[in-house]
């Protein structure tokens, strides 16, 4: 059972999106977000849709475990943690994010990103996090390296046109868990 919906390092909090974030969501998106995320249409419906389902995945225990990222009182942006994704072993989980213009470059995102993955080690079986980003996509890239992300050289990875970068979960291996 998941326990810790919110998780806190004094700075950045994450919690779980809710339909209530729709509006301050689509507020919040600039070009450079959908650029890198995957794009919807960017209607207030399409993204209340988005979120509601955001929620029942929550309450059903995953697969998916999308958090709104908050910093100063304010949603900064959007992380999302997913497990069983097509083309990662069962013991990952594949970890997207995305922050809104005003709360770039301030450590918002990296801080998120350890959260998210502190938060992982609660997901039975789960022992490595995975990101994937686009060459084209430094600043993405440096996020996860700071957050301790590490370029993987699996034969998906390479096979991939994104860059694969990992961190452990835990100190158990997947095998023992």
């Amino acid at each position: 059972m998941i326990k810790v919906l919110y998780s806190d390092d004094g700075v950045v909090m994450i919690r779980p999106v809710t339909q209530a974030d729709a509006e301050a969501h689509i507020a919040g998106q600039d070009e450079e977000y959908v650029t890198w995320l995957e794009p919807s249409d960017g209607t207030e419906e399409t993204e209340r849709r988005r979120f509601a389902e955001a929620e029942k995945a929550w309450e059903a225990g995953g697969p998916i475990f999308e958090f709104a990222i908050i910093a100063e009182g304010e949603l900064a942006g959007t992380i999302t943690a997913e497990v069983g994704r097509e083309g990662l072993q069962p013991h990952q989980a594949d970890i997207t994010y995305g922050l809104y213009p005003n709360t770039r470059g301030r450590g918002i995102a990296t801080r998120a990103v350890m959260l998210v993955v502190s938060f992982l080690d609660q997901i039975p079986g789960i022992s490595e996090a995975v990101t994937r980003v686009s060459p084209e996509n430094p600043k993405s890239r440096s996020v996860a390296e700071r957050a301790g992300f590490e370029p993987m050289t699996t034969d998906a990875a390479l096979a991939d046109e994104h860059d694969w970068l990992s961190t452990k979960v835990s100190l158990v291996p997947a095998e023992q868990l």
